[in-house]
């Protein structure tokens, strides 16, 4: 699960995950995000921006582990300064933008084990 309000970067961000065998659930609205964790949505893992309308990336985590999420959660966010922050609120890993898509998807890898193989999308 992905949640950033910005829409570009959800769409961009997906097409490049699916492309390495990802499934990805994209959320523009936190508040829609912790709803369908409520509502039953298991995620494998959760990146979550810092800053977006309505909650926050701590905020939004904070709710969703209160309707039971247990996946890991990576925070990502332009203030370098929240990385030092970010373990204190819960996550479980940081990842600074602008980031490169190839370092995201090792620190996914390295949080999900069972993530597909490298080029495993293509067909």
């Amino acid at each position: 699960m992905i949640v950033d309000d910005e829409l570009d970067l959800l769409e961009s961000v997906a097409w490049l995950l699916e492309t390495e065998g990802f499934r990805v659930s994209l959320h523009d609205d936190p508040r829609r995000a912790v709803a369908a964790i409520s509502d039953g949505l298991a995620p494998d893992l959760v990146m979550l921006d810092y800053r977006m309308p309505w909650l926050n990336g701590s905020q939004t985590l904070q709710q969703m582990r209160g309707f039971g999420l247990t996946a890991p959660a990576v925070l990502v966010s332009a203030m370098a300064s929240l990385a030092a922050e970010s373990a204190a609120a819960g996550f479980d890993e940081s990842l600074s933008k602008p980031f490169e898509f190839d370092q995201m998807v090792r620190l996914m890898r390295s949080l999900l084990p069972g993530a597909p193989a490298p080029g495993a999308g293509m067909a």
